[in-house]
């Protein structure tokens, strides 16, 4: 395919995994023009006796730097404009940076170069309107009540030191250390450790039990695949526990004093009635987070896409890249926490690559939603949000340009959520 816009010629061929290669040409002049600003730049740093910066003729500019120098620099001006005028001129969507290899760059002759880059693919979103999920509603019964004011009985219990071994329901006032290797990951600051088989990581409460004041104890500990931080799941640590202290709870008798030491009201009826609107509240707000869930797992299943490899690899960079600042956060280096898992970069890579091809599919599949809906947002939203993540840094003109653009794709795949919810609730 051959097109010509503003003496703009453009050559472009296809090709598996949505990568397109495009040759570019563009006349003489365009050479000349970036010559001349180059020139002009360059000789603003220039100290040419007679001249005063930047007022030195192009010819002695080009003399002083020479000429591999000043093309250079004029095709570091004018490739990227020329890349940005054959996408527009194309209609081209690309989705990561292109590799650009310039082929002539010479006076009086054609500006040629040949970029290649993936695009944002075509997303098959099937017959998105019967999208159907049914919303959950969870009840809340006079059990989850009980529960409830079991808890607030909890906080307001008193504890009492015993010197016996540590029972189930104890609060152990010790230290506990966990390590990999030589590495300390956790602990080390005494603390209170409540022995509750539903609270604390499978297996602690029952390593500790029977333990002494004054006891240590050496165990190995397998943390839990839903353990809160991400890169120590299923993590086989050795945890180090000294006894410092048991206390033994007592609970206070569930009555109106209770209820009005916990402030929801004067007598206990009040204090349920008030613990069950809090359930109930949140028993909604959870429902509607697990119908939004649903809705856009069901949305990214049913759409047919051909992902690109690119895109998929940028996700895994990404979510790789955060999880590197976590664990320095941890104050664990990223390659010591692949020897602590005895993984390794790409095996890690593996593992997470369905899930990064899933939020690419999604992502994708919202994009496709707002076009075939053509939902937009209002320019004063994208700004509000750019004030917003922006608030506090100084922002340079491109800083702001590119805020901009990534808040404005944000806010519209939030649109295209909100409308797909409507469309699985049964809405137009």
């Amino acid at each position: 395919m051959t097109t010509a816009t503003s003496e703009l010629s453009v050559f472009v061929e296809r090709k598996p995994g949505w990568i397109v290669e495009f040759t570019v040409e563009a006349p003489p002049e365009e050479l000349d023009r970036a010559l001349e600003v180059a020139g002009r730049k360059l000789g603003a740093r220039l100290r040419i006796p007679g001249f005063r910066p930047g007022k030195a003729p192009a010819g002695l500019v080009e003399r002083a730097v020479g000429w591999e120098a000043l093309r250079n620099a004029a095709a570091e001006e004018l490739i990227p404009q020329l890349y940005a005028r054959a996408i527009d001129q194309e209609d081209l969507d690309p989705v990561g940076d292109p590799s650009v290899t310039l082929e002539t760059v010479e006076r009086g002759q054609p500006v040629k170069f040949t970029a290649e880059v993936t695009v944002r693919p075509v997303v098959d979103l099937a017959d998105y309107r019967t999208l159907r999920i049914d919303r959950p509603h969870t009840e809340i019964g006079d059990s989850d009540v009980d529960s409830a004011l079991e808890e607030v009985r909890r906080r307001f219990s008193d504890l009492a030191e015993v010197s016996r071994p540590a029972q189930a329901g104890d609060v152990l006032r010790c230290t506990l250390v966990m390590r990999r290797g030589e590495e300390v990951l956790s602990g080390g600051e005494e603390r209170d450790l409540e022995l509750d088989r539903e609270r604390l990581v499978p297996g602690l409460v029952d390593a500790l039990l029977g333990l002494t004041p004054g006891e240590e104890r050496k165990f190995p500990l397998a943390l839990p695949a839903d353990y809160p931080q991400e890169e120590l799941r299923g993590v086989t640590v050795e945890a180090d526990t000294h006894i410092l202290a048991i206390r033994e709870r007592a609970l206070p008798p569930l009555d109106d004093a209770l209820a009005q030491r916990d402030g929801s009201g004067e007598t206990l009826e009040e204090m349920r009635d008030r613990y069950r609107v809090r359930l109930v509240e949140a028993a909604a707000e959870s429902d509607v987070e697990h119908f939004q869930s649903d809705v856009l797992k069901a949305l990214r299943d049913r759409v047919k896409v051909d992902l690109p490899a690119a895109m998929v690899e940028r996700e895994l960079d990404r979510e790789l890249a955060d999880m590197e600042v976590r664990l320095a956060e941890l104050g664990l280096r990223f390659d010591r926490y692949l020897e602590y898992t005895g993984g390794s970069l790409e095996k890690l890579r593996a593992e997470r690559r369905p899930a990064a091809a899933d939020s690419v599919r999604l992502e994708l599949a919202l994009g496709a939603l707002a076009t075939a809906e053509q939902l937009d947002v209002d320019e004063s939203q994208v700004e509000h949000e750019v004030d917003r993540i922006g608030a506090g840094r100084r922002l340079s003109g491109q800083d702001r340009r590119r805020l901009h653009a990534a808040a404005h794709v944000d806010l519209l795949r939030r649109a295209a959520a909100e409308r797909a919810y409507e469309i699985a609730a049964g809405g137009a």
